[in-house]
């Protein structure tokens, strides 16, 4: 998922999130990169407590 930038200048100017298998914990991260530079180190990876299903996806309902 893209989320842009509060100070966005540029179309690619935000960051890309996503959920990253972890078996060795039995769970998933979800990992924050750098929309510019993804060969880059994550700028944030959160560990969750559960796994995430390959294939996840999710939408968005207007309240």
């Amino acid at each position: 998922m893209f989320v842009p930038s509060s100070r966005s200048k540029s179309e690619d100017d935000g960051y890309a999130l996503a959920y990253v298998n972890n078996p060795d914990r039995n769970a998933s991260d979800l990992v924050i990169l750098a929309a510019q530079d993804f060969t880059a180190k994550p700028l944030a990876r959160i560990h969750l407590p559960r796994p995430v299903p390959l294939g996840f996806h999710g939408s968005w309902v207007a309240d």
